[in-house]
């Protein structure tokens, strides 16, 4: 049976760290990408409109204001090219309480992703995975 795997896109912060310890300590198998950085501010998605992480994953975690310049942020783009690629695949998003990008919402409002709560814990977040994919599979 195949692990259960989960792709954590979130900036470099200790938020990614934590929210990946708790998916692994559940037993989720967990990718991590810290999405476009100085000083190109590039991806793989970007250029060939795919990303292996993406392909291996079950559901993403994306942090809705991934950096895409020296002074500008927003996964939209990036979100909707993967809903495009496996329109139902789970995409889940959690920005830390901030402010979510108008295109982000929009894919939230028709269904295309969820929102967490900014004030989240292990235990939603958990729930929320569970609900979503299914519980972890034994190794």
């Amino acid at each position: 049976m195949k692990t259960k795997t989960v792709t954590v896109v979130q900036r470099t912060t200790d938020n990614a760290d934590q929210l990946a310890g708790w998916l692994r300590e559940a037993g989720y198998r967990v990718r991590v990408c810290c999405g476009p950085e100085a000083p190109a501010y590039d991806c793989y998605s970007y250029h060939f409109f795919d990303c292996p992480l993406w392909t291996q994953a079950d559901l993403l975690l994306y942090d809705p204001n991934l950096p895409t310049g020296p002074t500008s942020f927003g996964s939209g783009e990036m979100l909707a090219q993967e809903h495009a690629h496996a329109p139902t695949k789970p995409i889940l998003i959690w920005g830390a309480g901030g402010v979510i990008p108008l295109d982000v919402a929009a894919m939230a409002a028709r269904g295309e992703a969820e929102l967490l709560p900014g004030d989240l814990d292990r235990e939603t977040l958990l729930t929320t995975v569970e609900r979503l994919i299914g519980r972890p599979q034994p190794t």
